[in-house]
């Protein structure tokens, strides 16, 4: 079945669900919405007498179907009956999110992709010409078990509050320093909690892989946006490194020793973000290189450009100094 068969095919499948269990009023469309990581093929689920809507995305529900339509369409159904719950909160929800003097203590820093087409109503820093920095409304007190829920602070929400963007980040970051500090581990001891192995410890010539992420590992790619973060690790690992964007939620680090190709580096991010990640996790598709000496963050291949540039023209220098009269 291909993708458009199935949209049609699960909206109906839904459908009959819906009115088997004796849920009514529910509106089910397909529409395109902007995301941080792009336009979004969406199932948008209207509730009756309510101004908020659920959204599915039906790329994601595709790249799992299974062949079992009937199945999905139930699971949905249940997902949509939990999520009626939410306009019991709706009033509060939005008092809350207008509401500065409430909202500001959960404002917090979030990375995204610098070509994000929400960027264009956004207030946001630039962070290298590939990613950029926003803030984050999280509404922790609405979340629940099926997920965090957060709302990007736009250009409209922003003068709602009536402060300028300084402010905005200044508020940001303090909290984020507060509620969301870093965290750094190495990749063998996070290997060693996922398998619950406290004994597990890598090949003898593997090299060390520093993860970085926030405390909740949610969203924690930010830290690289906290003052100082780029120290730390270069503290940690000794030197220069590569970032590796490996998601939004965290970044693998590797000192640059000078053996490292970033062009494998982005190979591997490339795959990983084509075959592993759902392209809401995508952060960016190369590596970042901090130049720690000259407290220089760029990506990979710009760091390789720039200094492979200037050897030849120390070299042509030496050159000139040892062999010529001038």
């Amino acid at each position: 079945m291909n993708y458009e068969e199935f949209k049609k095919n699960l909206m109906s499948a839904i459908e009959e669900e819906l009115e088997a269990q004796g849920i009514e009023g529910i509106t089910l469309k397909n529409e395109e919405i902007m995301s941080p990581d792009g336009m979004t093929d969406r199932l948008m689920v209207g509730i009756p007498g309510s101004n908020i809507s659920m959204a599915y995305r039906l790329q994601e529900i595709y790249n799992d179907y299974d062949g079992d339509i009937e199945s999905k369409a139930e699971n949905l159904v249940e997902s949509i009956k939990e999520n009626l719950k939410v306009t019991e909160k709706e009033k509060d929800v939005k008092s809350y999110i207008t509401d500065f003097d409430r909202a500001k203590e959960n404002l917090v820093f979030r990375l995204i992709p610098g070509d994000s087409p929400v960027l264009s109503d956004t207030p946001y820093k630039p962070f290298t010409d590939k990613m950029a920095l926003v803030v984050n409304l999280q509404l922790d007190s609405f979340s629940d078990d099926h997920g965090r829920a957060c709302v990007m602070v736009s250009d409209a929400l922003m003068n709602l509050y009536g402060i300028s963007k300084d402010e905005l980040f200044e508020i940001a970051q303090e909290n984020s320093l507060k509620k969301e500090p870093i965290k750094i581990n190495t990749l063998n001891s996070m290997v060693a909690m996922m398998m619950d192995d406290p004994e597990f410890e890598a090949p003898a010539n593997a090299p060390t892989v520093l993860v970085v992420s926030n405390e909740s590992g949610f969203h924690g790619a930010a830290v690289i946006g906290y003052p100082d973060t780029l120290d730390q690790i270069k503290e940690k690992v000794g030197g220069d490194f590569y970032l590796i964007p490996s998601s939004v939620h965290e970044f693998l680090i590797m000192k640059d020793d000078g053996t490292i190709n970033p062009n494998t580096l982005n190979s591997m991010v490339r795959d990983v973000n084509t075959n592993v990640l759902n392209p809401r996790d995508i952060l960016a598709d190369e590596c970042f290189h901090y130049d720690s000496k000259n407290q220089l963050l760029e990506t990979g291949l710009d760091y390789k450009e720039r200094t492979t540039n200037i050897d030849v023209e120390e070299d042509i220098d030496e050159d000139l100094d040892e062999d010529c009269d001038i």
